[in-house]
């Protein structure tokens, strides 16, 4: 079973070929550990070429500067420099020999007529597999490999072909592209993440629907706003949903399995089955009645009333509140998943006594003016390294530079600093925001209750007269 990939570099190929050819990955580690005299060393040297092949190249040391040289005749306006790919394959499953041999064969059927490409098989792991170094540029007619999804659907069918032909497994039903990795290792740490945020509200909105028009109600009072259809009315291939106060729109079926409009409709369609069979009929009597005929809010439950709820709660018969998850922005919802940062930031404050803006502001000043010093005197020790390296003294010249070293490390913190600054800044003036918004609901929700009570005992009070009428 072999995987593969194939994505765009901008910057110097020489870096990404030299990865690729390092000796230390395509040796392998049984060689390393045999005890050879000088004459076996010299077919040792041999062995460690075989795994690094040059295709439309002379070798791979001259490798980055022919696809310079490739580029340059081209005369070519996009920053892509090279293509860089992999071939894996499945543990224990291929030799050293056998996966070099299959990814020298998938280069030359893919690329071989064309551009210059470099082939290295890595070794260092358990899953042997093959680096792909493929210059931008054609050097036949200078045509620009655009890697298009045409091209890696052919180099995953050309890859499989070859497999088979070793007698290796294929991947016959391939899953698609996995999780975000950053939301893979949020989740493996149980910190929040915000399509797990988002998938928990859907699962809310579904508890209390019974049609699908009703969840897209649900999703809506929670502040979700919905994107389903084009401008001409038509359904849209990918319909999306963004939490309140997001940036973007995210599609239903990106957000997982079972979260996808179908899936979802059919999860809304089974709230619709009946859910009271564990009832005789006398009791599904009571509890219908008790549906149509709800006690005032004003009245306190019978400790018979609140024993029954709670077994129809245990039973998973009724949900309490599906839909009582608080209407937090996405800015809120952000901090949770960066609880990290916000730590580093109040850290910072505590350590620098930083209560109001002007301390801040200040804080920031003297971070600027202490980077700028340490900047001017970086720079004054790399004249002097220079310096010293003409006139052959390199052993004061490598004080200098772990001298320069100390700079840019005490560099580094004082940046990371500066950006805890910047964010300490935009996060207030959004806190603001979000605290005059739960402000704003929160009169709006008293208003209501007041209301509400204010129309519960003008009703009482009326039935109250009309019987003293009587």
């Amino acid at each position: 079973m072999a995987v593969t990939a194939l994505w765009p570099i901008n910057s110097n190929p020489k870096c990404v070929i030299d990865y690729a050819c390092n000796p230390e990955k395509t040796t392998e580690k049984a060689f390393e550990e045999l005890h050879i005299s000088e004459y076996a060393a010299e077919d040792m040297k041999k062995e460690r070429r075989a795994y690094v092949t040059c295709i439309n190249c002379q070798s791979e040391e001259t490798a980055a500067e022919e696809f310079m040289q490739t580029l340059k005749l081209a005369n070519r306006k996009s920053s892509r420099t090279c293509f860089h790919g992999y071939q894996s394959f499945k543990e224990n499953e291929v030799t050293a020999e056998q996966a070099h041999e299959i990814g020298v064969k998938l280069a030359e059927r893919l690329w071989g007529n064309e551009f210059q490409v470099v082939v290295a098989t890595h070794l260092n792991t358990n899953h042997y597999h093959n680096h792909f170094v493929l210059c931008a540029v054609s050097d036949v007619d200078g045509h620009h490999f655009h890697n298009s999804p045409a091209d890696y659907k052919a180099m995953r069918k050309e890859s499989d072909r070859l497999c088979r032909e070793y007698g290796l497994s294929v991947v016959d039903f391939p899953q698609g592209r996995g999780r975000n990795y950053a939301e893979y290792m949020a989740e493996k740490e149980r910190k929040p993440t915000l399509r797990g945020m988002i998938r928990k509200d859907i699962d809310n909105a579904i508890k209390g629907s019974m049609t699908t028009q009703d969840f897209y109600e649900n999703l809506e009072s929670l502040g979700y706003e919905l994107k389903l259809y084009t401008q001409d009315g038509k359904w849209l291939s990918y319909p999306s949903l963004k939490p309140p106060g997001a940036k973007g729109f995210f599609r239903f079926h990106k957000l997982g399995r079972g979260y996808d409009l179908d899936a979802i409709e059919r999860r809304v369609w089974r709230n619709g089955y009946p859910k009271h069979e564990y009832f005789n009929k006398e009791e599904r009597i009571i509890q219908e009645y008790r549906r149509d005929n709800p006690p005032p809010f004003y009245m306190k439950h019978s400790s018979l009333y609140r024993l029954y709820l709670r077994y129809c709660y245990e039973l998973h018969l009724i949900e309490k509140h599906p839909l009582a998850a608080t209407r937090v922005s996405q800015h809120l919802r952000e901090d949770l998943i960066r609880l990290d940062r916000i730590d580093a930031e109040t850290r910072l404050m505590g350590k620098y006594n930083i209560e109001t803006h002007e301390d801040l502001f200040a804080f920031q000043k003297s971070v600027k003016d202490r980077m700028s010093e340490l900047y001017d005197m970086r720079k004054e020790l790399h004249g002097i390294v220079r310096k010293l390296n003409k006139n052959g003294d390199v052993d004061e010249a490598e004080s200098m530079k772990e001298q320069i070293a100390a700079l840019t490390k005490e560099l580094a913190k004082l940046r990371k600093q500066m950006g805890l600054c910047d964010d300490i800044i935009n996060r207030s003036a959004k806190t603001r925001e979000e605290l005059e918004w739960l402000l704003d609901e929160q009169e709006k929700y008293l208003g209501r209750e007041e209301n509400d009570w204010k129309e519960t005992t003008q009703q009482h009070r009326g039935s109250t007269e009309r019987e003293w009428t009587r």
